[in-house]
């Protein structure tokens, strides 16, 4: 797998970290005061959101197809003596999730990877308890240069967050709002330094 190969470099990209760091504020913002319960971050990789929300819950499943991610994950949690994130390898959605309701969902970067988006929405919805909220980070539409490396790639070249919008509005989410949050520089095959936006979704699922 692609992401296991990666997984022992992947923090020492200090953009990867800032990228979760500056995604983590933004839930911050949309979190309700004195937010606790269940967490579920889906595509997890390394747990670098999580690391830095911890403290708003009391339970965090760290959800990822990528046993080398997660293997990396179980060593950043050790080292931060953190007790509350529980890793979970999971291929969703050839995989139900299987982990009962929680009250936050969350994941950056990596709807862009799943073909099957419409199954993978209807999976974190199920798993969301009424009146829960979904964020998404992920990159808005591109000319598919994002992944220009990945010849085997066969996921979508990023979303335009209003269509992303209507499909949660027909799955029952309300008071669905995303703007710009990050910017990615990356070099292209060709050499070119191009910029790609990511957006932020914060979405209520209908109590």
């Amino acid at each position: 797998m692609e992401f296991d190969s990666k997984a022992k470099e992947w923090d020492k990209d200090p953009v990867k970290i800032q990228r979760a760091r500056t995604f983590a504020r933004e839930m911050e913002k949309h979190l309700p005061a004195g937010t606790k319960g269940t967490a579920l971050e889906f595509g997890c990789g390394t747990g670098q959101v999580s690391l830095s929300l911890h403290k708003h819950f009391e339970k965090i499943y760290m959800v990822d197809s990528s046993a080398g991610m997660v293997e990396v994950l179980k060593e950043n949690i050790v080292k931060a003596d953190i007790s509350n994130m529980v890793p979970v390898v999971k291929d969703v959605p050839e995989e139900e999730l299987g982990l009962g309701s929680v009250d936050v969902l969350y994941t950056l970067m990596t709807l862009h990877h799943i073909e099957g988006l419409d199954r993978v929405l209807h999976v974190l919805s199920q798993a969301l308890v009424p009146g829960g909220w979904l964020f998404v980070g992920d990159l808005t539409k591109e000319d598919g240069s994002f992944h220009d490396h990945a010849t085997a790639f066969t996921g979508h070249h990023g979303f335009h967050p209003e269509s992303l919008k209507r499909k949660l509005l027909q799955m029952g989410f309300t008071r669905v709002d995303h703007y710009d949050f990050f910017l990615l520089e990356k070099k292209t095959k060709e050499g070119d330094l191009k910029k790609y936006p990511l957006f932020f979704l914060a979405a209520q699922k209908e109590g």
